[in-house]
């Protein structure tokens, strides 16, 4: 049986790590996988990534921001996910998913989370995870990571605090609205913590 599984948070959240060993896990564990990431994936979808994370776009909207990222991933699932999640033994990973753009363009724009969730519903074509991990943290958290591990923040990541307080009160919300999927994960403990909460819920879904 295929599953599809997405990695969200705030910038700083530890997703890319923790997606990482999780591939690791389940590759040992005998599944196909395919690790993926939003936005980006398919070709045309880093074409994309590139145009969204330039500083050169600052004056960008917020719905056209969020547009972009739609493409992007109507691309990603029809190429990539699709295919793969076709395959008896197949589990996609996705850095990021359909759940980013409702927290981030949602919550952080204030574009609406229900107006953004009905055009997610259509750029998918209604394909839901079937288990969303949210890496929480506080946006303090999240700025001392970034800064000791980049020095250049791209365009979204230099947007003020409150609006990474929305973002992240929106993934807040999601996780209340959609309790059977979603899993609330205190990111701010260790790594090795975060993993073995992140494994104690997949072999229940496994």
């Amino acid at each position: 049986m295929s599953h599809l599984i997405t990695f969200e948070g705030i910038d700083g959240s530890g997703k890319s790590t923790q997606v990482t060993r999780v591939e690791k896990w389940l590759r040992e564990e005998g599944y196909d996988v395919l690790l993926t990431r939003e936005p980006g994936g398919s070709e045309l979808g880093e074409a994309i990534r590139s145009i969204l994370l330039d500083h050169k776009w600052s004056m960008m909207h917020g719905r056209t921001e969020f547009l972009l990222y739609s493409a992007s991933r109507a691309q990603m699932v029809e190429e990539i996910v699709k295919p793969h999640l076709k395959k008896p033994n197949g589990i996609v990973l996705i850095d990021r998913y359909d759940d980013s753009s409702t927290a981030y363009q949602g919550g952080g724009r204030k574009l609406g989370i229900d107006a953004v969730e009905t055009v997610n519903h259509f750029a998918t074509d209604n394909l839901t995870p079937d288990l969303t991990f949210v890496l929480d943290v506080d946006w303090e958290t999240s700025r001392a990571r970034l800064s000791s591990s980049r020095t250049d923040p791209d365009r979204l990541e230099n947007n003020p605090r409150d609006f990474f307080e929305r973002t992240r009160q929106a993934y807040h919300d999601l996780c209340t609205r959609y309790p059977d999927r979603m899993r609330l994960i205190d990111a701010t403990e260790s790594p090795d913590e975060v993993y073995n909460k992140i494994v104690l819920h997949l072999n229940k879904l496994l």
